[in-house]
This record gives structure tokens, sequence and C-alpha cells, in this order.
């Protein structure tokens, strides 16, 4: 474990180092004091076991501590995307809302106008039986004339004959 200005540099694998955030930087440095006050205090052996656990700990820690800020990133992410489906769907909703009112309109008007056509065509059978019994009559009525026609030809027929005589 070495200590640079901007954090703690530790090692997983030789050759690979990477910088501690610095909420473990600042338990790192404060570990390390420790530390240093009890080898300049005991020995050097006393912390000598202790120290790689200690840094294990810490690089758990650190990676923890970025998963965890990962997973509040994520957390961000989905209450927006949240929010934007909440939004989407309350828009939806009174879309679909103002579609059924419109529908229920038409629908209202659809009806209304089925129940003037029928009203309508009701009339219009009503007169077309007027018009068919006016019809019959006038037809019972130029049958008769013809009738009356005929016999007062014959009456006149016979009188021309009588009178001709």
């Amino acid at each position: 474990m070495e200590l640079v200005e901007d954090g703690v540099v530790y090692q997983d694998d030789p050759g690979t180092s990477a910088v501690m955030s610095e909420r473990v930087s600042g338990l790192a440095n404060s570990i390390y004091r420790e530390f240093e006050r009890l080898i300049g205090k005991y020995d050097e052996d006393v912390v000598k076991e202790l120290m790689p656990l200690v840094v294990a700990v810490l690089e758990n820690l650190d990676s923890v501590f970025a998963e965890n800020q990962e997973h509040e990133v994520e957390l961000e992410l989905l209450k927006e995307d949240n929010e934007q489906l909440i939004t989407q769907y309350e828009r939806e909703k009174a879309l679909r809302k103002h579609a059924e009112e419109r529908f229920i309109e038409f629908e209202d008007i659809q009806e209304q106008e089925k129940k003037d056509l029928q009203n309508h065509m009701s009339r219009m059978e009503s007169h077309s039986r007027q018009l068919e019994l006016k019809i019959k009559n006038y037809a019972d009525q130029i049958g008769r004339l013809e009738e009356r026609e005929s016999e007062l030809k014959k009456e006149f027929n016979a009188l021309h004959q009588r009178h001709t005589e």
C-alpha cells in the first residue's frame, strides 16, 4: 500500500494498480497513520500480518463503494425512466379517455340519427299507405264512373234509337 496525493494506491496483482475513492482513501490514511504509530511504538512485526488483511478489507470496501455508486446511478436512471413511463401512461390514459368520450358522443349521435331515420321511415310508410288507399279509392271511383258512363251511353243509345223511330 502506497500513499499518493490523490488517494491511496493499492495493487491487486503485480503490474495493476487503481486509485481508491476519497472516502476509502481517507479511511486508508487514518489506518496507515495508526499502523505507523504502532510500528513506531512497538515494532513492525506487530502489524506485519494485519497489514495484508486491512489492505484486502479496504480494497473490498472500495469495490463495494464503487458498486454502490453504480447502483445509485442506475437507480436514478430507473427513476427517470419510471417518471417518463408514468408521464407517458398518464398522457395515453387521457388520450384514451378522450377517444372513449368521442366514441360515446358519436354513438349517441348515431343512435339519434337512427331514431330520426326510423321515425322518418315510419312517417313515409304511413304516407305511402295513405297514398295507396287514395289510389285504390280513385281506382274504385274511376271504375264506378266508367260504369256510369257505360250505363249513360246505353241509355243515350236507347233514347237515341227511340227518338229516331
